[in-house]
């Protein structure tokens, strides 16, 4: 059964009409409409298959309505009706998408012609929308799947721009530029179990991908995937840089929290979508950097990033935390670092500090306090020491830019 909508401002036309149609039972008149107006809310409300519309209408012509009418109903078929004085308007309807037209009076076999070939187009279009229908359902299903082939092609740089944007349509997704690419690495804890549950890496995986999308959604739009490695990937925004950094440090506190699993991290930012593949290969490469750390290290380096504006962090208190001596911890810093355990904890404040000088608000006192520096003399002098400029200096230079 299909529904029809008929609007003609001479109710004779529409009693007539609604005759003619009532003798085919495929058909239900479902509302009638004196002028334009009113059609357009009976046919959002009605939801019609069938409309047979009147050129000539108060308040809003046929033409008008059927423009109005866009995006309202799926596989509608349109069938306007009109004098041979408005013979112009009808071709006019036609390229809008009507599927014929009638001409004033309506002769019986001229109408049922019609109706008989829009019911034929009617029972196509409800196929296609059923397809249609039944495609976005499994492309919806299968969408996880689909996006994560389609980024490990494009991370690995399988793609061409053209390919890549097509793509990226397809499948609804949006990345944000400059974005930020972050990549974690799960390895089971041996000692570390969780109640009630048996953990594997798919399972762990997916837990990881859960607590990420939800740390990171605030810099959306999110999009992840599992790497050829099984590694987590996060495509975000960068922005503002240092949320984006201290996020990625609550996700590895999380994991290690929630999880039974070791995380190791690393982050890089991009600004064209075209070198995304690129800023990819760059975290990959970090990644297995930090991976071949010694754990003790790695353990360290948490520490200071964790715990950078304490003024009383000290190599003294890494290496008591670690069960290490200061001196085995020193020597196994540098030789895996390249840089001693203060110049290390330096650079992590002093990057902080560059991302506190942004904020115009902030004076120089707090930003050395934020960042573990009792004295303001005492900041200013580590600042240019790394970066060779002052505080203010590159505060002014910032402003300048």
């Amino acid at each position: 059964m299909y529904k029809a909508l008929i609007a003609d401002d001479e109710e004779i036309i529409r009693s007539g009409l609604s005759r003619l149609l009532a003798r085919d039972p495929d058909f239900e008149v479902a509302a009638l409409a004196e002028d334009g107006e009113q059609a357009l809310e009976l046919a959002a409300e009605r939801l019609p298959d069938l409309l047979l519309v009147d050129i000539n209408m108060p308040f809003l012509n046929g033409l008008e309505f059927i423009e109005r009418l866009e995006g309202v109903l799926r596989g509608a078929v349109i069938i306007v009706i009109t004098g041979y004085d408005d013979f112009s308007y009808a071709q006019q309807a036609l390229r809008l998408g009507v599927f014929d037209y009638l001409l004033k009076p309506v002769m019986e076999d001229a109408f049922y012609d019609a109706v008989g070939r829009a019911k034929q187009q009617l029972q196509t279009n409800r196929r296609q929308v059923k397809y249609l229908d039944w495609a976005r359902m499994q492309l919806e299903k299968n969408r996880s799947s689909l996006v994560a082939a389609f980024l490990d092609g494009w991370l690995e740089g399988r793609y061409s721009e053209p390919e890549v944007a097509e793509q990226l349509g397809y499948l609804g997704i949006s990345i944000p530029e400059p974005y930020g690419v972050t990549v974690a690495h799960l390895s089971v804890s041996e000692g570390k179990t969780m109640v009630g549950q048996e953990w594997d890496e798919n399972l762990l995986y997916y837990a990881a991908e859960n607590i990420a999308r939800e740390l990171f959604e605030p810099l959306g739009p999110v999009t992840s995937c599992k790497n050829a490695s099984g590694d987590l990937v996060v495509l975000s925004s960068c922005l503002p840089a240092a949320r984006w950094s201290a996020t990625a440090r609550e996700l590895r506190e999380l994991l290690e929290e929630h999880l039974p699993a070791q995380a190791v991290l690393s982050q890089v930012p991009g600004d064209r979508l075209a070198g995304l593949p690129e800023a990819y290969d760059d975290a990959m490469e970090l990644l297995e950097q930090r991976e071949k750390c010694p754990q003790a290290v790695l353990e360290a380096r948490r520490y200071i990033e964790e715990r950078y504006a304490d003024p009383c962090l000290s190599l003294q208190g890494a290496a008591d935390r670690l069960h290490l001596s200061p001196q085995h911890l020193s020597r196994l810093f540098r030789h895996e670092t390249g840089v001693t355990f203060v110049d290390y904890l330096s650079r992590v404040r002093i990057r902080r500090a560059v991302e506190l000088l942004a904020d115009g608000e902030l004076k120089m006192y707090e930003i050395a306090e934020r960042v573990g520096y009792s004295s303001q003399h005492y900041f200013s002098s580590a600042f240019k020491k790394v970066l060779g400029v002052s505080p203010m200096e590159y505060r002014r230079g910032g402003a300048a830019r």
